[in-house]
């Protein structure tokens, strides 16, 4: 809260936080045990640790960037996935909040605050750095987990024959998200 300047961007906070406590609730359902947790969590806060937000625009960028990245995996093995480890809505978009809500605002919000901004190179060196460790944990964790490989590339064959097909996969995201940074006026 203390980057946020405004009651505004305060009012903005709350509302993705509670849109990010219902993915939570929603995710909780599909875990099967704190292994689970205890493998990923250290993982995810290394991405904080890594790549901690220096400014109000940082915060709203990293939301952004994050939940796009999640949503190109997710799109890829949305379609591989069995009816039970779908979202109880059926579809993970409506799940990570494209195109609604508190989103819409975050969005509207960050492009605002990077458009005002007179230097952005700041924003552009951060989500390099952010792109880069949130796909390190990716890659960590389809290197352990070869049943999300087989889903992400569509493919049964073993480790080996999946790592070429990883690589296209995450060359295909990065691309994405390089597309993203060019839209939002930073350098990719």
């Amino acid at each position: 809260m203390s980057l946020a300047t405004d009651l505004t961007d305060r009012f903005l906070i709350v509302d993705r936080s509670a849109e990010v406590q219902q993915i939570l609730a929603e995710a909780r359902t599909h875990l099967t045990g704190r292994a689970v947790l205890g493998e990923v969590d250290p993982l995810i806060g290394s991405i904080e640790e890594y790549v901690p937000s220096q400014s109000w625009s940082q915060v709203l960028l990293r939301d952004h960037i994050v939940v796009d990245l999640i949503a190109d995996f997710l799109d890829r093995v949305e379609p591989n996935l069995a009816p039970e480890l779908r979202p109880v809505r059926g579809s993970f978009g409506p799940w990570l909040g494209r195109g609604t809500g508190s989103r819409v605002r975050w969005d509207a919000a960050m492009r605002r605050t990077i458009a005002s901004q007179r230097d952005a190179s700041p924003e552009s060196v951060f989500a390099r750095r952010l792109v880069g460790e949130v796909l390190s944990v990716a890659q960590r964790l389809f290197a352990r987990h070869q049943g999300l490989t087989s889903a992400l590339t569509r493919s049964g064959g073993g480790e080996f024959d999946d790592l070429d097909l990883i690589n296209e996969v995450m060359a295909g995201v990065l691309s994405a998200h390089d597309e993203r940074m060019i839209d939002l006026g930073l350098e990719p």
